[in-house]
């Protein structure tokens, strides 16, 4: 029960920021690799990121490497 509101916690709050992400996209580099587009709308503006993310093992760590 604690765990669903916790949850629930978080989603509210995000919602609250009135900002939105979405990943559209996401291509294969090499093995361990992948280019993850996002994209983000706040209350005024619409845009976009790439994001170079690496697996390594159960985590991935994602860095940005543009803007779009």
């Amino acid at each position: 029960m604690k765990r669903a509101w916790v949850i629930g916690l978080v989603v509210a709050s995000l919602g609250a920021t009135g900002c939105q992400a979405s990943y559209t996209s996401i291509r294969q580099v090499d093995a361990t690799r992948y280019h993850v587009t996002r994209t983000k709308q706040g209350f005024f503006t619409y845009y976009g990121t790439i994001l170079d993310c690496q697996a390594r093992g159960d985590e991935m760590t994602c860095t940005e490497i543009s803007d779009l």
